[in-house]
């Protein structure tokens, strides 16, 4: 089974049970959902700030007996914020820096 398919047909818990057993690595998952992330971007564009060199290096670094490790997530920048990455707000206006995030 590929792993575009595994990712499509686990929920969270699946997909950290898979990567907590070994039978899947995070980086495998990270790569599969900017594979789909980008395959529709022109179609939906529906990540503001792709964190994706970010995503890659935690996955290779993650403690897989942490709850939902390895599973990707994509943070929507509506009401939240991440430190030292730019907000969208969800508009098409410029991004802006959050003031402070702790």
């Amino acid at each position: 089974m590929s792993v575009e398919r595994v990712l499509w047909e686990h929920d969270a818990t699946g997909l950290a049970s898979l990567v907590r057993k070994g039978e899947i690595a995070p980086q495998e998952l990270v790569d599969a959902a900017i594979a789909r992330a980008e395959a529709t971007r022109p179609d939906i564009n529906a990540i503001a700030e792709p964190l994706y060199e970010a995503a890659r290096t935690r996955a290779k670094t993650i403690d897989r007996k942490l709850p939902l490790a390895g599973v990707p997530f994509a943070l929507k920048d509506l009401g939240i914020a991440m430190k030292g990455v730019p907000t969208h707000g969800g508009s098409r206006i410029p991004a802006s820096l959050p003031i402070s995030i702790r």
